[in-house]
């Protein structure tokens, strides 16, 4: 059996044809179950069939179009009408192939089989056709139920349930820390986890799944309902369970944060909101993690501004970096961001740091006569999802800058490197930079693998990035422009160097440094 069909789930089949000799071949045909088929009902007539599309719900129907009572286009037209969302295959002899062709004018038809040349490839092609249609029609369909939920929710036009409560658990994708603050907008319908709504629970924990829809991107906000008097403890256990679901259909890290409503209208909504803003707030909780929205300490609604960062004191970390002691170092940077705990989960003070301590970093390197790096992709252990990862990293740059190995380069290095920086925009090679120096290339490149454990080009290229992003943050040059700007003939090599370096393409990067 195909491993990716065992994924699937069966789709249900209904068979109708007033022949039973024709039921009976249909039935035999193929091994259903292996194809991810189970055949739902069989019925010889299309009221009989009518009333068991409407019972039983299959995903697909192969009908015939000559029957008794209720023919095959009646039953189709029927079932349409009733929004019954089922994809038909007809069936007829030859002598109907043009009663066949009318069915195929019909939105929910996707194809025919004319019976006395059935054979098992024959069916499969047409169950195929079948499925992909059916699978486009209920993402539409999906779709167009999101939206509808998501507008009710955010225009508190969400009814008051007397005798329930609401839940809200707003599963994100796990992102890494980034210096440049990405904020999803909470009332944009795109760019949610892709997680269709069938693989969420219906009901977990008393909880009972109304639908979900995207809160912006990265993210999915599911809602359930319950009996008033559902505990705190039954929503965690509900939204872990979905967190649980959506990480194994996903195959990457996921976290959720969960609210609860007592109310529809404002009520939910502001649970909403509180979940988006926790949500904000990953960096403070890690990856793979459930938390209560009500729980944690994030200013509601949204602190934008007068953050306590602007009185971040350098003072420890100067003493520190001043008498190059590594304890005293990572001591200071580890108290700047735990104050940024305490009393709230301060998120803008966090980026003002990270701001602060990187410009100051880059001042000793610039100093030392190095290329500007990012310290959190130079000296994070893996990617930087949370606060303490942060600390840890800045540490050990910081760390690194008090060492001996930045402040003693030698001259021929030094030299090395501030001709790249003053020719970075040409076709720079190092055999270039080694004549200016007076040294062989072979020699350079020994130069910087031994004091910088990196490669001419690693440094030119880190350099020419560099002045991209600057390029990107100030000025509203076209990427052509940029890319000759710092040295890189064809744009589309400037593009796949700057994603190497920084994990954005160059308009990527321009647009999360937008107010």
């Amino acid at each position: 059996m195909d491993a990716g069909v065992m994924r699937m789930r069966p789709m249900r089949v209904l068979i109708v044809d007033d022949e039973r000799i024709t039921l009976d071949h249909v039935q035999t045909l193929i091994p259903w179950e292996s194809h991810g088929y189970e055949i739902a009902g069989t019925a010889t007539n299309g009221k009989r069939a009518l009333a068991m599309c409407l019972e039983l719900r299959p995903h697909i129907a192969i009908v015939d179009i000559r029957m008794p009572i209720m023919d095959g286009l009646e039953l189709i037209r029927a079932a349409a009408e009733r929004n019954a969302g089922i994809r038909f295959i007809v069936m007829s002899a030859y002598a109907d192939f043009e009663y066949a062709r009318q069915a195929l004018t019909l939105g929910c038809v996707s194809g025919y089989l004319v019976k006395y040349e059935l054979d098992e490839a024959r069916l499969l092609e047409e169950l195929a056709k079948a499925r992909a249609a059916w699978e486009a029609d209920e993402a539409r369909r999906a779709a167009e139920r999101s939206e509808r939920l998501r507008e009710a929710v955010l225009g508190r036009r969400f009814p008051d349930a007397p005798g329930s409560v609401y839940g809200v658990v707003l599963l994100q994708a796990d992102r890494p820390f980034a210096s440049v603050p990405h904020v999803p907008e909470p009332s944009g319908p795109g760019g949610g986890l892709a997680l269709p709504e069938a693989e969420i629970p219906q009901a977990v924990s008393g909880w009972e799944r109304i639908g979900a829809f995207t809160a912006g991107t990265g993210r999915l906000a599911v809602l359930f309902s319950g009996p008033r008097g559902l505990s705190r403890e039954s929503l965690r256990t509900a939204a872990a369970a979905v967190r649980t679901r959506a990480a194994g259909r996903l195959g990457s890290g996921v976290s959720c944060f969960h609210a609860a409503s007592s109310g529809g209208g404002a009520a939910l909504r502001d649970a909403l909101g509180k979940a988006i803003e926790a949500a904000r707030h990953a960096v403070f909780c890690g990856c793979q993690a459930v938390v209560d929205a009500d729980a944690v300490p994030v200013p509601y609604p949204a602190r934008r501004a007068g953050s306590c960062a602007g009185g971040v004191r350098l003072d420890e970390l100067a003493h520190g970096l001043n008498s190059r002691h590594p304890e005293l170092i990572e001591s200071a940077v580890i108290s700047l961001f735990e104050r940024l705990k305490t009393p709230e989960w301060d998120l803008p003070g966090l980026y003002e740091t990270v701001h602060i301590l990187t410009r100051l970093y880059n001042e000793r390197r610039t100093a030392a006569g190095l290329p500007e790096e990012d310290p959190l992709a130079a000296h994070a252990v893996g990617p930087a999802f949370r606060i303490e990862d942060i600390a840890r990293a800045f540490a050990a740059a910081f760390a690194q800058t008090a060492g001996s190995g930045e402040n003693r380069l030698s001259g021929k290095l030094r030299k090395a490197i501030g001709h790249i920086r003053a020719h970075y925009a040409e076709d720079l090679r190092i055999e270039d930079t080694a004549r200016a120096v007076g040294i062989s290339a072979s020699y350079l490149h020994h130069l910087f693998k031994r004091e910088l454990g990196r490669t001419y080009l690693d440094v030119l290229t880190e350099i020419r990035i560099e002045q991209a992003k600057r390029i990107l943050r100030e000025e509203d040059a076209k990427m052509a422009d940029i890319s000759g700007r710092v040295g890189y003939r064809s744009p589309q090599h400037f593009s796949r160097m700057f994603k190497r370096v920084t994990g954005l393409l160059p308009h990527q990067f321009r647009e999360e440094c937008l107010p």
